[in-house]
């Protein structure tokens, strides 16, 4: 989530690096413009420790070569001069750094982001635009932390830049992430949400 308040003066990437790292709170960086994250509600972050608990452990039941990372992980977009923290994310095999940072990554797989009303046109819009001009990046989820409504992008035909939209939209359905060959469950995405606990079954 992203508060709306911007700071006018314009920082470089060290001023903003040497900020963060006195920060009590987190911002995004915009092309020379410092953005204070807001604070997410408490439905957003449970959902997104939610996601990274089930690829997380369905990972490490399959022993694959995945990496799956939280929203305290900065994503470089190199040409638009960004820099973001995404709610979950996916890096396949091996994290690679951005100029000799370890805080601060550029080959996200697959990326998840938990909309909010503020920021759910910029999401699905602008910093998708913007995380597409990375090249490792296959699959981005959005997902709805109001009701279970979960939309799937994956990147189907690279040369052609297609990408196939797909939804899920009960808690009885999953969602397929063909960038990682894994099925998640709304169940588990939402669970102990708690504008959602009359909807999801005792001992889920």
């Amino acid at each position: 989530m992203v508060d709306t308040s911007i700071r006018q003066k314009r920082y470089s990437l060290d001023e903003y690096f040497a900020l963060e790292e006195k920060a009590e709170e987190k911002h995004e960086y915009h092309n020379g413009k410092i953005i204070t994250m807001a604070g997410g509600s408490t439905s957003h972050s449970k959902i997104a420790v939610n996601i990274t608990r089930a690829l997380d452990n369905w990972i490490k039941a399959q022993k694959l070569p995945l990496i799956v990372l939280n929203s305290d992980t900065k994503i470089r977009i190199q040409d638009f001069n960004r820099n973001f923290y995404p709610d979950a994310l996916v890096v396949c095999e091996k994290v690679n750094y951005w100029n000799g940072r370890t805080d601060i990554i550029t080959n996200p797989v697959l990326i998840f982001e938990v909309l909010s009303e503020s920021t759910e046109h910029y999401d699905r819009e602008d910093k998708f635009r913007m995380y597409r001009t990375l090249p490792s990046f296959k699959e981005y989820v959005l997902v709805n932390q109001f009701k279970p409504l979960v939309n799937d992008y994956f990147l189907q035909d690279e040369k052609e830049g297609l990408w196939k939209i797909s939804s899920a939209d009960s808690l009885e359905a999953k969602i397929v992430l063909p960038s990682i060959g894994f099925e998640l469950s709304l169940a588990d995405i939402y669970w102990m949400i708690p504008e959602l606990q009359g909807e999801l079954w005792e001992g889920n």
